[in-house]
């Protein structure tokens, strides 16, 4: 569903950008040929997503089925996603990711995963810098099938409403580093399994 850009090989992009640089174009962008495809790569544009919606909770069953399944998230939750409004001060990081228990070894059959909701505590500046980063789009590139299932994450405010935001991605769709480094830098202040929804 997400996937990784090849490896570029050809020469034409570096030759195309020099002479970017040499007419002094502001915002030139080379394109080059897409080695698996033969198509011609568009050039990559960045965009951010719309404000997301400010709503009563953090809800980390809300997106289930995307993190227990892959399965794409419903239109209901996606319209409420983006980035982070502007004024919106975060006192407290919710992520919300799958968990599987340990095997025990007397279970006959392996225990159904659910949802892990984790908060975290620390400066939270360097994730809101994080999720400021503007995400990729180009066409004609080649993209490897490979799904990612990114962890879902949710700011909230000192008056508990919350705001469910997208993690900034490549042109394929992949994850940049960045969320998940800032990330790794705070401290977990609670750890919370909940129980999976009932499959309809």
């Amino acid at each position: 569903m997400f996937a990784q850009p090849s490896q570029r090989t050809t020469s034409a992009a570096p030759l195309a950008l020099l002479a970017c640089l040499a007419l002094g174009l502001a915002g030139c962008t080379a394109a080059e040929p897409s080695p698996a495809t033969g198509r011609t790569a568009g050039p990559l544009t960045s965009f951010m997503p719309a404000p997301a919606a400010v709503q009563n909770k953090a809800d980390c069953l809300a997106n289930a089925d995307w993190l227990l399944h892959g399965e794409a998230p419903a239109a209901a939750v996606t319209e409420l996603m983006g980035s982070v409004p502007k004024d919106f001060i975060p006192v407290d990081v919710v992520e919300c990711q799958v968990h599987i228990a340990p095997l025990a070894d007397s279970a006959a059959t392996p225990p159904s995963p659910s949802i892990q909701e984790q908060r975290f505590s620390g400066a939270f500046a360097p994730l809101l810098t994080a999720l400021a980063v503007q995400s990729d789009k180009q066409t004609g590139i080649a993209c490897e099938a490979m799904l990612e299932i990114t962890p879902d994450l949710w700011l909230v405010n000192s008056a508990g409403k919350a705001v469910h935001v997208e993690w900034p991605k490549t042109a394929c769709g992949f994850s940049k580093p960045g969320v998940k480094n800032a990330l790794a830098g705070l401290t977990v202040a609670s750890t919370k399994i909940l129980s999976a929804p009932a499959a309809p």
